[in-house]
């Protein structure tokens, strides 16, 4: 049986660049199908997250309600759990009985850039052969500012939520996983969960 997964993230780059990150998860019969974000530049919270999850479960883009929620956070280097503990306190209680989706809670340890930098060959591809400077790209988690350092590397071309798609249609999820832990720890959460279970966490 498939399972199709909806991720809540934070902004355009997520939903744009996150399906090419997830899309060999098909092979396991899991999709997918959407990618959601606050509109405009507004913050992912807890409130959000409820409206956003609301939203999808209620009026789904294409009739089919979602078996998964997943809750993806950027910590930007704070600590995970701290950044996690109110999806995860408040959330179910907002939610309510009536959404029989499961809902998990994933992160990015700094941004999500940081794990382009773990596929550093084809990074490099992308880069037209460019050397990716003073970074530990075997240690993609502990790379400060990623963002940051993809504009520096990108030099005269703006970084854009375009960009950032095409860099990631470019990418190995599995050379992403081999090297970042919180990577692996998304990939687990759309994975994993039984579906109509109800809301439960991962980190």
């Amino acid at each position: 049986m498939s399972k199709r997964v909806i991720v809540i993230a934070s902004g355009e780059t997520e939903r744009r660049s996150l399906p090419h990150l997830v899309a060999h998860l098909r092979a396991e019969d899991i999709y997918v199908v959407e990618v959601r974000r606050p509109d405009g530049n507004k913050a992912l919270n807890v409130e959000m997250a409820e409206k956003l999850v609301k939203a999808a479960w209620y009026a789904p883009t294409d009739s089919l309600t979602p078996d998964k929620f997943v809750i993806l956070v950027d910590t930007d280097a704070k600590d995970p759990d701290q950044v996690l503990r109110p999806f995860r306190e408040q959330l179910p209680g907002r939610l309510g009985a009536r959404i029989k989706a499961t809902v998990q809670f994933a992160y990015a340890q700094r941004h999500l850039e940081a794990w382009y930098f773990a596929d550093f060959d084809n990074l490099r591809k992308c880069l037209g052969g460019r050397d990716l400077g003073s970074v530990d790209a075997s240690q993609p988690d502990k790379i400060q500012d990623p963002k940051r350092h993809l504009k520096n590397l990108l030099e005269d071309r703006a970084y854009t939520a375009v960009v950032s798609e095409q860099i990631a249609s470019k990418l190995k999820a599995e050379a992403i996983a081999d090297r970042s832990a919180s990577f692996r720890r998304f990939l687990e959460a759309v994975r994993n969960g039984s579906v109509g279970t109800g809301v439960s966490g991962t980190a």
